[in-house]
């Protein structure tokens, strides 16, 4: 049985990633990568960083001790990319869906503007509530190191042809086809710039993963893999 990594994205945690788990259990060994700092892991003061994240997910792939599939959402589309870019032979292939390629310093400030914990409070109650549930007291301290890490994205902007020009692995990027936070022609740049890379469009689909057809994303994640192997 193939050997699947699912990897949640920012402000998310590890059961973020339980009900497309369990659409692809049948079919793979699933291990869910859960970041440092976020659910059940969100105590400390540590700031987040693509390199404590990459760290990570190789001491995974480590721990597993051979190849495996990897399926990103947003922020883990693009901390696996950057893990590959590395050339970490066990990587046998990436899937990405709602991955943000496109980061500098204005694009990273309009996304930091989201996470005022007070105005999340004031205007949008119940997404206070689900961060608190997800992330416990520390929600507010999540929000904080989350913004830092966007900033530092802002300034790096990590993904890049040089970066990409070195993956040579089979990936698949997935769009919603009702995202309103990243754009096709950010994903489709990127896309040209790797070696052997396909797009897809998830139909009825927004960008937070629960607002996605899990069935659609679910399928087009164990057909890629599929033609890989």
């Amino acid at each position: 049985m193939e050997q699947l990594i699912l990897i949640h994205g920012a402000l998310g945690a590890g059961d973020q990633m339980n009900a497309l788990k369990e659409k692809l259990a049948e079919d793979f060994r699933i291990h869910i990568l859960e970041f440092e700092g976020h659910g059940s892991l969100s105590s400390g003061n540590e700031p987040f960083t693509t390199s404590c994240f990459i760290e990570q997910l190789e001491d995974l792939i480590a721990d597993i001790g051979e190849s495996v599939h990897i399926f990103g959402y947003s922020m883990g589309g693009f901390i696996a990319l950057l893990a590959s870019s590395k050339g970490n032979n066990l990587i046998k292939s990436i899937t990405t869906l709602g991955t943000k390629m496109k980061w500098s310093t204005e694009i990273a400030e309009k996304e930091v503007r989201h996470l005022n914990p007070q105005k999340i409070k004031e205007k949008v109650p119940a997404f206070a509530q689900a961060l608190e549930k997800r992330h416990g007291s520390e929600w507010e301290d999540v929000l904080q190191r989350t913004a830092d890490f966007m900033r530092k994205l802002g300034e790096e902007a990590p993904i890049n042809q040089e970066r990409m020009s070195q993956i040579d692995i089979s990936v698949q990027m997935c769009l919603a086809d009702q995202d309103a936070v990243v754009s096709e022609d950010e994903t489709e740049e990127v896309a040209n710039w790797l070696s052997n890379c396909k797009l897809c469009m998830i139909p009825k689909s927004k960008h937070p993963i629960e607002q996605t057809d899990l069935t659609a994303l679910s399928e087009t994640v164990r057909s890629f893999i599929e033609q890989v192997n």
